[in-house]
């Protein structure tokens, strides 16, 4: 299997509801590297919930992980990242160096949606993209306005934004519905990268194998590796990614053939 790369994993401990102690964390990085990833963003969250998470703490923890991989003898490669939660003022904080990018290379930027609701976020992904970063957008599969509606996903790739799916969601979809929603968007190009969303070594593991043995069922062996590996490599990397235009959503032809 080719090398995963887990984009989206609460790997640092101490610093928001991923693993409390190192050795937590080192334990997850077991699981990850067993499962069979080599590199992973060792994420956490930057919102109003853990407003002490800033940038240089999360940098420091990543230091201490690095250490701890190393003496425990676990070669999964880690990288410092922050899950942003999109706000008002989220391009001042860009600008004012209040948040941090993906492996701290300041070339993508990795956003949520704001807990319990939604937001329209073409502007926010144009004005980052303006100041030069590019977001990536996190699970945007929990927000049924996104997986199920018609052009929403396709306006935010359309401004400059990356979409990164769960594994979980992939791996065990909470409907039939959203199976082949997901489906749908791994054929056409809609999703850019997996992460495993891991917060712990048993609550929410980092396992992302499963996922890519159904993406390779839904969608063949080279849109696999490419949202599992390569395009997760490059964005680690700080390398731009040119991205061909999603394809067509597939018309329902019997129901228009039925009107």
């Amino acid at each position: 299997m080719i090398p995963l790369i887990d984009m989206h994993c609460h790997l640092l401990a101490g610093l928001d509801d991923g693993p409390s102690t190192q050795e937590e964390a080192l334990a997850m990085c077991r699981l990850a590297y067993d499962d069979g990833t080599r590199m992973a963003a060792a994420t956490a969250h930057q919102n109003e919930d853990w407003p002490e998470v800033t940038p240089e703490r999360i940098r420091l923890a990543w230091d201490r992980l690095v250490q701890a991989l190393r003496e425990a003898e676990i070669p999964l490669a880690v990288f410092p990242c922050a899950e942003v939660m999109v706000q008002p003022d989220i391009e001042s904080a860009w600008v004012k160096g209040r948040l941090l990018s993906v492996a701290d290379g300041r070339r993508y930027l990795l956003i949520e949606m704001p807990h319990g609701c939604f937001l329209d976020l073409e502007a926010t992904v144009r004005g980052l993209v303006a100041q030069g970063v590019r977001p990536i957008l996190a699970h945007p599969e929990r927000q049924e306005e996104l997986l199920h509606e018609a052009g929403q996903i396709e306006r935010l790739i359309e401004a400059g934004c990356l979409v990164q799916v769960n594994a979980g969601s992939v791996a065990q979809p909470h409907s039939r519905a959203d199976a082949k929603a997901l489906k749908d968007w791994f054929q056409r190009g809609i999703v850019h990268c997996l992460g495993s969303d891991g917060h712990s070594p048993r609550r929410r593991p980092p396992l992302m194998a499963a996922a890519y043995r159904q993406i390779q069922q839904w969608a063949g062996h080279a849109v696999a590796d490419r949202v599992c590996s390569t395009f997760g490599m490059a964005i680690l990397q700080g390398l731009p990614l040119r991205l061909p235009k999603p394809g067509p959503r597939r018309s329902n032809w019997f129901a228009s053939w039925w009107k």
